[in-house]
């Protein structure tokens, strides 16, 4: 499967690896947008996202020298992008657990069920952003699966790899995040004559 993209890329990566910084400015440039909207399904946030999108970009390019191009280059810099998503997430769980000990407040963690384009595009704009204020009330963990699954349409086996978790722990985390979804859309769904 070496498509002329790959193969594009791949001259481009050599190109970087060789000191050439406008190479990997045309790398960025070619994934930014994709992993923009990846990261930003699973973080909910603008800021966050533009930090881990920087940040996915520079551990890229120092790790450039890591990657097989005997492989696509996508999944690559895929997992670096989804890595530093979740370690964001649990660094920003820690500074919030810290701040509520001092606060005495109330932690809510954000998360995802279905796929919110293909849900708008089957029942209007409105449905999507009940959808994603209902992502914004279940747990990271289920939200990150949820998007993995039904935006990006990986396989179990891909979210595992890429997570780091078991199949099980993956098709138990995306049932939980529909179920969840569904008690929380249950009523709006249910005014529209929708199926829960």
């Amino acid at each position: 499967m070496d498509s002329m993209v790959e193969k594009d890329v791949r001259k481009h990566i050599q190109k970087a690896l060789s000191g050439d910084s406008k190479a990997f400015e045309w790398i960025i440039r070619k994934y930014q947008k994709r992993i923009y909207f990846t990261v930003l399904q699973m973080v909910m946030n603008h800021d966050d996202t533009d930090d881990i999108l920087q940040e996915t970009f520079i551990k890229a390019y120092t790790k450039l020298d890591t990657y097989d191009d005997s492989y696509p280059f996508y999944p690559w810099l895929y997992r670096i992008a989804v890595n530093t998503s979740l370690n964001h997430q649990k660094k920003k769980a820690r500074l919030r657990a810290l701040s509520l000990d001092e606060v005495d407040g109330n932690n809510h963690h954000a998360e995802l069920s279905e796929s919110p384009q293909q849900l708008s595009d089957m029942h209007g704009g409105d449905l999507i952003e009940q959808l994603k204020e209902a992502l914004k009330k279940i747990p990271d963990e289920q939200r990150m699966v949820f998007v993995l699954r039904v935006n990006d349409g990986l396989s179990y086996q891909e979210i595992s790899d890429a997570l780091d978790i078991s199949i099980g722990t993956v098709m138990s985390r995306l049932s939980r995040a529909r179920e969840k979804l569904r008690g929380l859309l249950k009523h709006y769904l249910e005014a529209k004559n929708l199926e829960v």
